[in-house]
């Protein structure tokens, strides 16, 4: 054996060394069981068909933690905390008295549930500074939602046709109190 190839050896089996100690201590995920992924699914459609989709406040306190966080990356990454996010619910079901959620697709992996979802209804109230047109409306998004302990800790959303509920200026057409 040459010293060249001694070398090579000895280099390669240090580098087989540290990718083995790479990968044994790189953070792994678990994924949930199925019966973990079902009940997170259920919730994701607790929330965009009862909290959202009827403003359903018993329902919320019962599906949102304490502690719920929500992150509107359409709206400057505006987070709501889990008041916030009720008001935003009762408000938009307010305005929009027969609005639905329909899940479009969904996607559960381990503590996350992805969701694109539609939105549709007949802006019946005011929202915000735009009074009642009594016209129906279609906005779409896509939110991941984060559960923890049997709860939806935090959703970050994204608004796909955000121009739907913006005004001219594209600030959101809500009033002040959105920002609980």
């Amino acid at each position: 054996m040459t010293l060249h190839t001694s070398l090579t050896s000895r280099v390669s089996m240090l580098v087989l060394i540290a990718m083995a100690a790479m990968l044994l201590l790189a953070p792994t995920t678990v994924s949930a069981d199925p019966l973990a992924a079902e009940s997170n699914k259920a919730l994701a459609e607790q929330y965009f068909g009862a909290v959202f989709g009827k403003g359903d406040m018993e329902v919320s306190n019962g599906i949102l933690a304490a502690d719920f966080q929500r992150i509107d990356r359409s709206q400057s990454g505006a987070t709501l905390g889990k008041a916030g996010t009720q008001f935003l619910a009762s408000y938009l079901h307010n305005s929009f008295s027969d609005v639905t959620y329909t899940i479009d697709a969904v996607t559960v992996e381990w503590d996350t549930v992805a969701v694109c979802w539609t939105a549709r209804g007949t802006h019946d109230g005011t929202f915000g500074v735009l009074p009642a047109t009594n016209k129906p409306m279609t906005w779409t998004g896509m939110s991941f939602l984060t559960m923890e302990d049997g709860k939806i800790v935090m959703e970050m959303t994204n608004l796909e046709n955000v121009s739907a509920l913006l005004g001219d200026t594209g600030n959101l057409r809500l009033s002040p109190s959105y920002a609980q």
